[in-house]
């Protein structure tokens, strides 16, 4: 775990909003942080208190919230920080139809604890983090430089709760090359599975239907294994609507493995 203070983190927008919460209150782990809700303040703040922050993290509810121009002003301030847009949900199609902040790292709220972790880990050991990278690199770029194996390995069964088999091949796929063993359910199944360590649903929008499949796994497993839903681009009440059926997280497709070996790492405790 890093030292408190290692990484200071500047913060802006709205964090009060219901898709950014989550994503906040993993943040004091590296403290310091200073909060601001816009640029004009961030800017007072830097230039009245001498605060660096190595990491900018703007919270963008919609398109247009924070301009390009904007950030620029920041980036001439804080030249060597890092700017990372947290995005909510009606910021999905921006790259599509709107015109996306240029030389910006680019996370969805839905992808953010997993990634956030994980690269303020990286940067606070030094190395290994893809953040580290110029503000230039692109999305592929960023993957194609981010850990890539061997990982530790790991032992135990998944279950993996996938109505085609094809998704359970990739799913199975990415939990052998952590070290786990497999076995696959059917969504409509009513099949109690003994000695399972997790389970990983592939679910979609959920749905009435999905959310009734999801409660019937965690019938089949028990109340002390944990289950981590996939989903496409979830709202935040998709989410909710998953956790109260039983999930202890959720995670979005397209899903990057990295993301799934951290949850799970995250769910699973370790035998005493």
């Amino acid at each position: 775990m890093p030292d408190s203070g290692n990484i200071p983190i500047l913060l802006l927008g709205d964090w009060r909003r219901r898709e950014f919460h989550q994503a906040r209150t993993c943040l004091d782990r590296w403290a310091p942080v200073a909060e601001t809700p816009s640029i004009d303040e961030a800017v007072a703040l830097v230039d009245s208190t001498q605060f660096m922050p190595a990491v900018i993290v703007v919270a963008q509810a919609y398109p247009g919230e924070f301009s390009g121009e904007s950030l620029d002003r920041l980036r001439r301030r804080l030249p060597l920080a890092r700017i990372v847009g947290l995005l909510g949900s009606w910021c999905e199609g921006e790259t599509r139809t709107g015109h996306p902040w240029p030389a910006t790292i680019r996370l969805y709220w839905h992808q953010w604890i997993a990634q956030c972790h994980r690269e303020l880990d990286c940067l606070s050991a030094g190395s290994g983090s893809t953040w580290s990278l110029p503000s230039t690199a692109t999305d592929e770029e960023r993957l194609l430089t981010g850990p890539s194996g061997p990982f530790d390995g790991r032992e135990g069964l998944i279950a993996l709760c996938a109505e085609r088999y094809e998704t359970h091949e990739w799913l199975t796929a990415a939990a052998r090359r952590r070290g786990y063993s497999t076995v696959w359910l059917r969504p409509h199944e009513r099949v109690r599975i003994d000695g399972a360590k997790a389970a990983v649903f592939n679910g979609s929008a959920f749905s009435d239907y999905e959310v009734a499949q999801l409660r019937q796994l965690r019938k089949n497993l028990g109340p002390a294994v944990p289950i981590v839903a996939l989903a496409d681009f979830p709202r935040v009440e998709d989410r909710d609507r998953a956790v109260a059926a039983g999930a202890g997280a959720v995670l979005s497709k397209p899903l990057l493995l990295d993301d799934l070996y951290w949850q799970l790492d995250q769910l699973i405790k370790p035998a005493n």
